[in-house]
């Protein structure tokens, strides 16, 4: 038999972890429940002691335990987020040297795709709640670092109100990773009001614009129009480090 064709037979430890993850996936372990302890681990899955401790070593580094030592120690279950998969991607991202660019990039072509689901699909209640976000983001106009943080909040309601969970998972993801790129863009660091202003208000039309084309189920024009928007806002936040990767961001 070729060694490629050989089926890797997993430890010990794996088989732990996989069986304590597949209760905390499934919902039968709550966030913050406190696992069993170590002796009775030990007995229910007929492991030695460092055998347990390496599965929970697999659990600590995928962020679905914490594991505190001593007397008063024991293993915590956390349930997983999109901060754990977001420190994921990046990880990998930074391996393969990937652009800030590049990460703007994607994000654009996902949230656009969103806009045309959601020009396609709505509902009456989405709309209120569009309307609400753009509330916000007009009340938000004369704090410009407020105003980002609004405006961050109605790009990803867009995605949310797809209601599709894969699409809302990326994106967040993607958010999560530049999001310290987005703080110390060229926006946040200019200290002319007049451009700041300019800037958000193109940024606050831009939103409501799109908004009257999900009304008007205007698919393919929304899809369009936000693509071109993100697209132009990505240089803007990635003006002079359109050549940094995500490790220059996160390490």
């Amino acid at each position: 038999m070729a060694t490629e064709d050989r089926v890797r037979v997993p430890k010990a430890g794996e088989i732990v972890a996989s069986h304590l993850r597949r209760q905390i996936i499934l919902g039968k372990l709550d966030e913050g429940t406190a696992l069993p302890s170590e002796a009775v681990l030990m007995e229910r899955f007929g492991v030695s002691r460092p055998t347990l401790r390496e599965g929970f070593r697999v659990l600590e580094s995928e962020g679905l335990i914490s594991v505190r030592r001593g007397a008063r120690g024991g293993a915590r279950v956390h349930l997983p987020t999109g901060d754990t998969a977001a420190r994921y991607a990046g990880a990998i991202l930074q391996y393969r040297g990937t652009t800030l660019a590049d990460v703007y990039e994607a994000r654009a072509l996902l949230e656009s795709r969103a806009a045309s689901l959601l020009a396609d699909r709505h509902e009456a209640e989405d709309l209120d709640r569009l309307n609400e976000a753009l509330a916000r983001c007009q009340d938000a106009l004369a704090d410009h670092e407020q105003f980002m943080f609004t405006d961050v909040e109605f790009h990803l309601l867009v995605v949310e109100l797809t209601g599709n969970r894969t699409l809302r998972l990326l994106v967040g993801m993607l958010y999560r990773i530049v999001e310290s790129a987005t703080v110390s863009s060229h926006i946040a660091r200019t200290s002319d009001p007049d451009q700041q202003r300019a800037l958000v208000g193109k940024a606050h039309r831009a939103n409501a614009k799109l908004v009257v084309l999900i009304r008007n189920n205007q698919a393919d024009e929304a899809e369009a129009f936000w693509r071109r928007h993100l697209t132009a806002i990505g240089k803007i936040l990635l003006e002079d480090t359109d050549k940094r990767t995500v490790l220059d961001l996160l390490s």
